[in-house]
């Protein structure tokens, strides 16, 4: 019964085909951040500019980001995420172009890197708003499991894709194909016919009078205020360690693109296992902070510093694996708690702060990890960060009540 209740979004045929529609796009997702991160790696050979490229692709989410979640409240939802995979889609295409023409450098890397992340601030929110009105009220807590184990398939198969694909072929491949898989969502979206939204009787306001009244909900919730602490502390450290596998892969173990690409599959498998046993385990009340994700923020903190101080490539995969799991714990159980509470003309400024809170925290992780990684190693990088990440989750809870 509780496997059934966990599912039950997939009984919509809408949802169906935007789950196997999204399927493609994810993979273009994972295997444009691996040849990302692998260009920047490739192009300096520097852990702070893989950091900053990282920074760069996830930045815009916290400027941008509540902003398109405020739009995207007011907009026809599936006529946005058509303008956002198109935008998407003209970025990849000028990508492959221009390193194919010889044409990328570092300064390139790091507009593409930042006009990625723009366009990413807007697809966040349109996802977060566009699945839960593809099924009935009654399941919309279950398209949080439905949605992380398609993200965490792509996670677990596109980076593998992308290491092989490089390593055999050169990185203009892998960028070409980031560009065949972004089609199939884009031909999908005209077929999806989307609920009304049910409004929640609030008065018509402007576009930044609605932006601050979701960050007032927000605010006035110790609740969404808990699982926002509770998202940064992982993200700092967990996500943003993430970011930093090049320097992993190939500043420690010499392992080359093929490792970085096993490294980054690895944590995708290990997200994967947990996004298939959040559908056998029962739901937590939605509006209450999930134990399990308290449990998987101070594990995560711990997985961390073994990734780094481990001394064996076998044991450094096992824990990339497990971070992916502990990451997706946390991203699942707090989605199902918090997506069911909020007004369907609230959801896509509230999650767009959850979103932001999570990628931005994570940018600014990958950025402090790897500065910190060029002055004083890796290990003391994340020791240190993890380290106030911790007291922070310990003391946090006390004052957000």
């Amino acid at each position: 019964m509780q496997i059934l209740q966990n599912i039950a979004a997939f009984h919509s045929p809408g949802f169906r085909l935007y789950f196997i529609g999204n399927a493609f796009a994810l993979q273009a997702l994972w295997i444009q951040r691996t040849t990302l991160a692998w260009l920047a790696w490739d192009l300096s050979g520097s852990a702070s500019f893989v950091g900053w490229v990282a920074f760069l692709n996830f930045a815009p989410v916290m400027l941008t980001g509540p902003l398109f979640g405020a739009l995207v409240d007011r907009a026809e939802v599936r006529r946005a995420a058509a303008m956002a995979q198109f935008a998407m889609f003209t970025i990849s295409v000028a990508m492959a172009g221009s390193y194919g023409l010889g044409w990328m450098s570092t300064t390139l890397l790091l507009g593409f890197a930042m006009s990625i992340g723009i366009v990413t601030s807007a697809h966040h929110p349109i996802r977060m708003s566009l699945a839960p009105l593809l099924v009935p009220r009654e399941a919309i807590g279950s398209v949080s499991s439905a949605a992380a184990i398609n993200f965490n398939l792509a996670r677990s198969v596109g980076p593998a894709i992308a290491g092989m694909l490089i390593a055999q072929f050169g990185i203009g491949t892998g960028l070409w194909a980031i560009v065949a898989l972004s089609l199939p969502y884009q031909l999908i979206l005209p077929f999806l016919h989307p609920r009304e939204r049910q409004y929640s009787g609030a008065p018509d306001m402007g576009l930044f009078a609605a932006l601050a009244s979701g960050f007032g909900l927000a605010i006035k919730s110790p609740f969404i205020r808990t699982v926002l602490a509770i998202t940064a502390a992982n993200a700092v450290v967990g996500r943003g360690l993430l970011e930093l596998m090049p320097l992993i892969a190939d500043g420690i173990y010499k392992q080359g693109p093929a490792g970085l690409g096993i490294l980054t599959s690895a944590t995708g498998l290990g997200a994967l296992c947990a996004a298939g046993l959040s559908v056998i385990l029962p739901r937590q009340p939605a509006g209450t902070v999930p134990l399990a994700a308290r449990i998987a923020a101070f594990c995560g903190l711990a997985v961390s510093a073994v990734l780094v101080l481990g001394d064996s490539w076998p044991l450094t995969v096992a824990a990339a694996a497990a971070l992916g799991a502990t990451g997706t714990v946390i991203g699942i159980t707090m989605q199902a708690a918090l997506l069911p509470t909020l007004p369907d003309d609230y959801r896509g400024r509230v999650m767009s702060l959850w979103v932001m809170t999570g990628i931005g925290s994570a940018a600014l992780g990958a950025l402090l990890l790897g500065s910190l990684a060029d002055l004083v190693g890796l290990p003391t990088a994340v020791l240190s960060v993890g380290g106030a990440a911790f007291f922070f989750l310990l003391t946090a809870p006390r004052f957000l009540r």
